[in-house]
């Protein structure tokens, strides 16, 4: 399936070089991420944290996403989770970003349902309806319904690629 995301623009595979320790990057991102267990929590606009990431940290890997924010529009879907190696000199950081979550799939699937129900009550219905005009319509709106979420997603894969590299620098540079 990742193969299928990357093909779609939903998922992305990046590589960073960073000339730190791996011990001095695990303490920065300790410093510049709040720990969490990226599960729901349906309160979290409402919490204050000076980091713009949350998610956790282990020997030789991590996982973290953009913490939401009250009135923020940039619709952060994606979540970051990568390997990091120390060389000799240098840490490379393997990252797999994926825009697409799983509970994307009740979403979709609920709109499927209801699309399938409506066409199927269009045609079986006996009357005389319009159907030359009601059914382009209910096409038109599928493809917002279903295409809005898809551009969403991949935006925010584009503009967490652009962070993590951005932040990690960052933070490698910074004091």
């Amino acid at each position: 399936m990742n193969d299928y995301l990357k093909k779609i623009n939903l998922a992305q595979e990046i590589n960073i070089e960073l000339q730190i320790s791996k011990l001095d990057f695990t303490k920065k991102f300790r410093e510049n991420v709040d720990e969490s267990n990226l599960g729901f929590e349906p309160f979290e606009v409402f919490t204050s944290s000076k980091n713009e990431y949350k998610g956790y940290i282990e020997n030789n890997g991590f996982e973290l996403k953009k913490r939401q924010k009250l009135f923020d529009t940039s619709y952060s879907f994606a979540k970051a989770s990568g390997t990091f190696v120390q060389e000799t000199d240098k840490l490379t950081i393997k990252t797999f970003i994926c825009g697409f979550q799983k509970k994307m799939f009740v979403f979709f699937g609920f709109l499927i349902f209801f699309y399938a129900i409506f066409l199927s009550g269009i045609f079986f219905a006996d009357d005389n309806a319009p159907k030359f005009i009601i059914v382009p319509f209910l096409l038109f709106h599928a493809t917002l319904m279903f295409g809005i979420p898809y551009f969403i997603m991949r935006r925010s894969v584009k503009r967490m690629v652009y962070d993590l590299e951005r932040d990690f620098h960052y933070w490698v540079t910074k004091n």
